[in-house]
């Protein structure tokens, strides 16, 4: 009865989404109530697909014994950043005309840029707003300090590197960096599993699939939830960057701004819902670790693919969007070196930052 359920389910939402792409191949025709349902069906796919990932590898982690830290900056991480490194890939290979590559670029860089700043902004207000509710001590995060230095060093590292390539233009220099970050990553990962668990640690989120259709949570079941987390991933991700090519292409706006903009904020929901929801629950190190293991992530794995099949031209606006998100990264990293504590009001900056690149993409 479980499998019978569970392929029902999974019948009934790609038949959706095949429908809503089969809507969207009339392009500029299309009306802006039919490419806003596909917008929003597409999110809520990804949403749910990103959920039951997030939650299948927390699981995961569980059963094999896993740090916070380590399931937040690999197994989480990597699942919720599944939409957006989709995103780019779907539209390089169905983007229509110029608009694909354009918003392939623009996913790739607003990735990063907005967990640096819209994602910890957010990770912010829900500190202070439990301090001020008195459902915390004090406005700050309890987080492992040694893996978020290690990440954020990371980030910046990388980031600096593909400011660099960006600014010499070079296609040989663009591919030899792309294999370059390719194994950074692969660094990254391995000495990420070498995270040590804090005192405290606890795993007690339910199983979905334990909720929604009594399965056992045995590894069999963990992994099918896994694997259909990211099949709605992915479906989820195809149908959102079609009607966002539509909308594009309707609109007139540019698809690289809208990309910049639109995509990264809907496609990192997970990232911003897992990583609230998780320190809602006072598992901050697991919390933050899904952000700046994301921002790794993003930083290496999609901008390899940019780097490899687009010409990777920027312009100052993009070059701006990397400046952003090292600096406000680096802010982090120089305070928590030397306080040992990551306080609400700091994450707050990433708003400010956020602002400042909206003002520069609209008024210049």
């Amino acid at each position: 009865m479980r499998y019978i359920t569970l392929t029902s389910v999974l019948t009934l939402i790609t038949a959706t989404a095949w429908f809503l792409t089969g809507k969207a191949g009339a392009g500029a025709d299309s009306s802006y109530m039919l490419i806003i349902t596909g917008l929003v069906v597409g999110i809520m796919i990804i949403l749910g697909g990103c959920e039951l990932f997030a939650n299948g590898v927390e699981c995961f982690g569980d059963r094999f014994d896993m740090s916070h830290a380590t399931v937040g900056s690999l197994l989480a991480a990597v699942g919720t950043a599944l939409p957006e490194t989709i995103v780019p890939v779907l539209a390089l290979i169905f983007g229509k005309g110029g608009h694909g590559e354009g918003i392939a670029v623009g996913a790739i860089l607003g990735a990063p840029f907005m967990l640096s700043t819209l994602a910890m902004f957010l990770l912010g207000v829900t500190v202070i707003i439990l301090w001020i509710s008195r459902r915390r001590p004090r406005a700050s995060m309890k987080v492992n300090v040694k893996a978020l230095k290690f990440e954020l060093r990371y980030f910046i590292s990388v980031m600096s590197v593909v400011l660099l390539v960006s600014l010499v233009k070079n296609e040989t220099l663009n591919h030899a960096t792309a294999a370059v970050l390719l194994l950074a990553y692969a660094v990254f990962f391995y000495y990420s599993l070498k995270h040590k668990a804090e005192e405290g640690e606890q795993y007690t989120d339910n199983f979905h699939f334990g909720i929604f259709l009594g399965c056992p949570r045995t590894l069999r079941w963990v992994l099918i939830q896994i694997a259909v987390g990211l099949l709605f991933i992915i479906i989820g991700a195809y149908l959102f960057v079609d009607y966002l090519t539509v909308a594009s292409v309707k609109s007139g706006i540019s698809p690289l701004v809208l990309s910049l903009l639109i995509t990264p904020i809907a496609t990192e929901l997970p990232e911003k819902f897992n990583s609230i929801s998780w320190t809602l629950k006072n598992k901050d190190t697991i919390g933050i670790a899904n952000v700046t293991g994301a921002m790794v992530f993003q930083s290496t794995i999609p901008i390899s693919i940019g780097l490899l099949f687009t010409d990777w031209s920027l312009g100052s606006t993009e070059m701006l969007n990397i400046i952003f998100a090292v600096m406000m990264a680096g802010i982090i990293l120089g305070f928590v070196s030397i306080k040992k504590e990551l306080p609400g009001w700091l994450l707050l900056m990433g708003g400010v930052f956020y602002l400042l690149y909206i003002a520069r993409i609209f008024i210049y």
